[in-house]
């Protein structure tokens, strides 16, 4: 599916305080996690089974990646003014008497995403479930965020289709972990960022928990600057390519 962002994406690092930078590119547990807040609605499961809506969902999945379209990342941090606004130790807040305790100005990380073509920045996003999943085209027309409240996006297509399964050498545009055994080449421009896995496993705690617990991976993304592929030489044991249409990505054999 493609999904337009209207400005960029807000999804901060976890365990660098309150004035932590965003990622780069949106986590894969962002993207599980707006699908799993949709699913779950159309299920009718409460918020407080958000953790073990993420852990079925990500023990189905057998591939989860994106790839940028049109949009060039622009990462920054900008003041943003908090007042609380809570009752803490008999004292209603703000308060005249605790100002300090009132009010707050932290910086707080945010990625603009900048079009190179005059287009809404867009990223489009495969998504491979096991056959026994539940999931529905319509829960990912519903998505409406990747990240925080204030990231509002739009599906504007999708496509539902089985995929061809790939063995050997793949050529690929869209993200991937790096597993040990994978040999790959590359051209054009790519970032580097540890995420959660989302495959392999499922989530066995809040992505946050294991970020913390650098229970993470590092996954290349390519930018679509002057055009970009990567060619995997060699597949790890258990990991295959899926194709949809022109469309390859890594993922898990299931």
């Amino acid at each position: 599916f493609d999904v337009e962002f209207a400005w960029g994406f807000q999804a901060r690092i976890a365990g660098m305080s309150k004035t932590s930078p965003s990622y780069i590119f949106p986590p894969p547990t962002s993207i599980l996690g707006t699908l799993a807040e949709s699913y779950a609605r159309r299920k009718g499961l409460s918020e407080s089974k958000g953790i073990e809506t993420m852990r079925k969902l990500s023990s189905e999945l057998l591939t989860l990646a994106y790839k940028p379209i049109n949009a060039i990342p622009i990462v920054f941090q900008d003041l943003n003014r908090i007042i609380a606004i809570r009752t803490a130790a008999g004292v209603k807040y703000p308060s005249v008497k605790d100002v300090y305790g009132s009010f707050d100005a932290p910086a707080r990380g945010k990625t603009i995403l900048s079009t190179i073509d005059e287009k809404p920045p867009t990223l489009r996003v495969m998504i491979v479930f096991k056959d026994s999943s539940d999931v529905i085209v319509d829960d990912i027309w519903k998505i409406k965020r990747i990240g925080s409240k204030e990231s509002m996006v739009s599906v504007v297509n999708v496509i539902e289709a089985s995929p061809e399964v790939l063995r050997g050498s793949i050529e690929t545009q869209y993200s991937f972990p790096l597993i040990d055994g994978m040999e790959y080449e590359h051209e054009g421009e790519f970032i580097k960022q540890y995420f959660v896995p989302v495959l392999g496993q499922p989530l066995i705690d809040a992505p946050s928990k294991l970020y913390l617990s650098s229970q993470v991976i590092e996954y290349i993304i390519g930018i679509p600057y002057r055009g970009y592929r990567f060619v995997i030489k060699r597949l790890p044991q258990g990991f295959v390519g899926y194709k949809i249409g022109e469309e390859v990505a890594v993922g898990i054999e299931g």
